[in-house]
This record gives C-alpha cells, sequence and structure tokens, in this order.
C-alpha cells in the first residue's frame, strides 16, 4: 500500500519553471519567423535564448529525475503506473527537445529560410509534448508530492535546477523566472538567494536581462 505521510507541502510553485517554458515555445515560432533570410546577428541573439530555454529544460526535469520521482516511487508503490507515465514523458521530450536543439544549432550557423521552417517544426512539437505532461503533472503530480515530499526535500529542486545549467546566462533564466511571479514572491525568492547571486543579478543581471529580452521580442514586433 501507499505509505503514509501527511506533509501538504506547497509545490505551487512548480507553475513558475511551467510558464516559463509555455511561453517561451509558445512564442518561439513568432520570434524566428520574424529574422530575416541570411541575417546571422539577429539568428545569433534569438538562437540564444531559446538554446538557454533549452538547457533550463534540461536542469529543470534532471532536478525532478534526480530527486522526485525515486522518492515517490519509493514511498508511492501504489503510483507506480503515474511515475512510469512520467519518466517515459521526460524521455519523449528528451528526444524532441535534442531534435530542436540540433536544428537551432544549424540556424544559427546559417539563418536560412529551410532550417528556420525546421526550427519552428521542431520547438511546436516540443511544446505539445511539454504542453501534455505538463498538465498531468500538475494535476497528478502535484498533489501527490505535496502530500509524500517534505518542503526541505522540494525545496532541493530549484537548486538542483541552477546548479546543473549549462547555459551562458543564467541571468535571463532568472529574469524569465521573475517574470513568472508576484511582487512578494519574488521579494521571497531573492531573500533566499545566495548573496553572490544576489549581487551578480542587482549589479549586472538584471539590466543585462532587460536589454537582452527586449532585443529578442522586439525581433518578433
Amino acid at each position: 500500500m501507499t505509505q503514509t505521510v501527511a506533509y501538504q507541502t506547497d509545490t505551487s510553485d512548480m507553475l513558475i519553471p511551467h510558464g516559463v517554458f509555455r511561453s517561451a515555445f509558445t512564442n518561439a515560432p513568432a520570434i524566428i519567423a520574424a529574422v530575416q533570410p541570411g541575417d546571422m546577428e539577429r539568428a545569433a541573439l534569438v538562437g540564444s535564448y531559446l538554446d538557454n530555454v533549452l538547457r533550463f529544460l534540461d536542469a529543470h526535469h534532471g532536478g525532478e529525475d534526480a530527486i522526485l520521482w525515486p522518492r515517490l516511487a519509493e514511498r508511492c508503490p501504489d503510483a507506480s503506473a503515474l511515475l512510469g507515465r512520467m519518466e517515459a514523458e521526460h524521455d519523449g521530450i528528451h528526444n524532441a527537445r535534442e531534435r530542436a536543439g540540433t536544428l537551432l544549432a544549424g540556424w544559427m550557423d546559417s539563418a536560412d529560410t529551410v532550417t528556420r521552417a525546421r526550427v519552428v517544426e521542431a520547438l511546436a512539437r516540443l511544446s505539445t509534448e511539454i504542453d501534455v505532461h505538463f498538465k498531468e503533472e500538475e494535476a497528478e503530480i502535484l498533489p501527490l508530492a505535496s502530500r509524500y515530499i517534505s518542503p526541505d526535500e522540494w525545496g532541493q529542486l530549484p537548486g538542483h535546477a541552477m546548479a546543473h545549467f549549462t547555459g551562458d546566462k543564467i541571468w535571463l533564466i532568472l529574469g524569465l523566472v521573475f517574470e513568472q511571479m508576484t511582487d512578494e514572491q519574488r521579494a521571497i525568492v531573492v531573500q533566499a538567494m545566495p548573496p553572490p547571486v544576489v549581487e551578480m543579478w542587482t549589479a549586472t543581471g538584471r539590466a543585462a536581462f532587460d536589454d537582452f529580452i527586449t532585443s529578442v521580442r522586439g525581433s518578433a514586433a
């Protein structure tokens, strides 16, 4: 039988990274389509943005694979079919992400229309797959995690993602995450961040994010 534990952990913050990915991949086709053929500078800008989001997706799911699924599998054997489905969906998302990333790199090197169309198609497929996964995760996994994952264990997920992020613009990810938060949530997160990260964000990160994201989104205006 399923282990009986009643943590009542607040798992609603999972909606924040989910919001980042939904927004980024939903808006990606318009942003990419606005890049003129042969405009290598603009392709590099947009490509860098999307590459960092893809790498954040890797880190986000890596944390779930390392922290969430093993604990839920141990504590909730009755949910084995659901957990198996979640892990299989991660595999499918990873494959779609790899194809999108490969095509994106090729488009950044060429800025040609054929590869551009393939990137849009690949990101649309990825967007569809993560939307299906996120809906099930939000409906089924978050309530389960609230009951069987302690607040301390749940709190390990953001740190794990940041520690395993392989992109070159951590300030971009922080900015995208902050966009999904209320003022109160941002204040709480900043208070909990390591001092060097806070210093980076306040000294240069916020301005770098504002300039960069305005340029990226402005290409679709």
